[in-house]
């Protein structure tokens, strides 16, 4: 009997169609289950290569005609090669998103344990890749507005419909996240947060936590709640206290199981060293 776990999802809302895809090798650390989004013949973001076979069942019998990848990380762009050879279609996505893809990238433990690495996506592979985006990327019926916000990663984009008040944001929200990867910028994500808040939106699909109403009110939450943590981090270093112990003080405590499973590259105390190493944008 296999020990692994495989989820699967879906959601509609109008006419965009969500199917959420996630696994882990064990039924414990559970699946991160990541969202991919149908519409109008365009697929945003691909899923990871451990759920390849369930993306490539499920979107069999879809008519995609463009793929569009939010960024290069390994549960959102790891399938975009084997669909766009199922379907015949370009892929579109930013000029570093387009270098990173073009072959699999070291990859730590535990993104082997919930994600796999990457197929190659290039025109090596016999896949057209267009490193710059369209403004506006167009369907037959809709027009998505390419949107760079940093903070996550250096490459990431969201896509704005405007007419509609759409917003497919990747891995941008996520909600608010008591966790941070090593390197991830906590003034570039609050910088990006106060850009998107000047969108006309309300509905956010993201890649792991979709907000199908008052998507605008929850990206103010998280800006809010970045903003806590700076403030309070430089204060708490201007009183002479340890990283340890402003963390403290921000109400959290450190998860030594997931910094130790994610070979230290995940921790709360990256939030806080953002803060204080990391300078405003």
């Amino acid at each position: 009997m296999p020990l692994s776990t495989r989820v699967t999802g879906s959601l509609r809302h109008g006419p965009v169609q969500g199917f959420q895809v996630g696994y882990s090798r064990l039924p414990w650390p559970r699946p991160i289950p990541v969202w991919t989004y149908y519409v109008d013949g365009l697929l945003i973001d691909t899923g990871s290569r451990q759920m390849q076979r369930e993306v490539l069942t499920h979107y069999a019998s879809y008519p995609i005609a463009q793929i569009a990848l939010t960024h290069f990380h390994e549960d959102h762009a790891a399938n975009a090669a084997a669909l766009a050879r199922q379907h015949g279609c370009p892929v579109y996505c930013g000029p570093e998103t387009a270098r990173l893809i073009e072959q699999p990238y070291h990859l730590l433990p535990y993104e082997h344990y919930w994600f796999g690495p990457i197929d190659p996506c290039s025109a090596k592979v016999g896949v057209t890749v267009l490193p710059t985006f369209p403004a506006p990327l167009q369907t037959e019926h809709h027009r998505f507005t390419p949107i760079p916000t940093l903070g996550h990663s250096d490459d990431h984009f969201v896509l704005l419909e405007p007419d509609k008040g759409w917003l497919f944001s990747g891995d941008f929200y996520v909600g608010n996240l008591r966790v941070f990867r090593r390197g991830e910028n906590i003034y570039q994500q609050i910088e990006a947060a106060q850009q998107v808040l000047t969108l006309p939106f309300d509905t956010l699909f993201c890649g792991h936590r979709p907000t199908l109403t008052k998507g605008k009110s929850a990206v103010q939450r998280k800006l809010d709640y970045l903003q806590r943590i700076v403030d309070q981090s430089l204060t708490g270093n201007k009183q002479g206290l340890s990283e340890a112990a402003i963390v403290r003080s921000l109400g959290m405590r450190e998860d030594w199981f997931m910094r130790a499973f994610t070979s230290n590259d995940v921790a709360v105390t990256y939030l806080v060293r953002s803060a204080l190493t990391d300078g405003p944008v």
